[in-house]
């Protein structure tokens, strides 16, 4: 297992498939973190229920309803990715009921060869115990193994949770030439 002050070390499988890793949360929660599947797709109802509108506009940079966001054919693409344009990654508790529970997604879309934009939402009730650290470690594990050079991300300038996370990651965080209202989080990666 993992402490989100550790390293996240992705795995592979013999075919190139990245496989799940364990990590502790700041609380002692042990979550995975691992790709969506298919089948995540009841589990993540849950998950956007779980978030207020406030990190829904900041991740989204709108408005959007509950509704909108759990309509099945937004969930199929949401747990059905190409590997070819991108990844995406949930972290994982099982209850103390076996349920299983995404608890944060994160993704990874190509943008350019050798380039992917990332993103991160974490459910508001899980913020702040580490979990964006330990899922922006994962993304920028998964983006070396996928031979991802530069990694690219926008947020809003009010977020400041974000900011933290994407600068421990070694991103830099610059304004948006002509929007005052968001800011650009990159990274070269070695």
């Amino acid at each position: 297992m993992e402490r989100t002050n550790a390293r996240y070390a992705i795995t592979m499988d013999a075919s190139g498939t990245s496989r799940a890793g364990e990590v502790i949360l700041s609380d002692g929660t042990a979550v995975v973190i691992r790709p969506i599947r298919p089948e995540d797709e009841p589990l993540m109802a849950p998950f956007h229920a779980g978030l207020s509108m406030r990190s829904v506009y900041q991740r989204y940079f709108h408005l959007s309803s509950l509704e909108q966001r759990i309509a099945h054919s937004r969930l199929s693409l949401t747990c059905r990715v190409d590997p070819a344009t991108g990844l995406a990654i949930v972290a994982d508790r099982v209850t103390a009921d076996g349920a299983h529970e995404v608890l944060a997604l994160g993704r990874l879309t190509r943008t350019e060869p050798g380039a992917a934009e990332i993103a991160l939402l974490v459910m508001d009730r899980w913020q702040g115990r580490g979990l964006g650290r330990a899922m922006m470690r994962a993304l920028v594990a998964h983006a070396r193994a996928l031979g991802v050079h530069r990694l690219h991300g926008d947020m809003l300038a009010d977020n400041d949770a974000m900011r933290a996370v994407v600068r421990r990651a070694g991103f830099a965080v610059q304004p948006v030439p002509g929007d005052a209202a968001v800011l650009r989080a990159e990274r070269l990666l070695d």
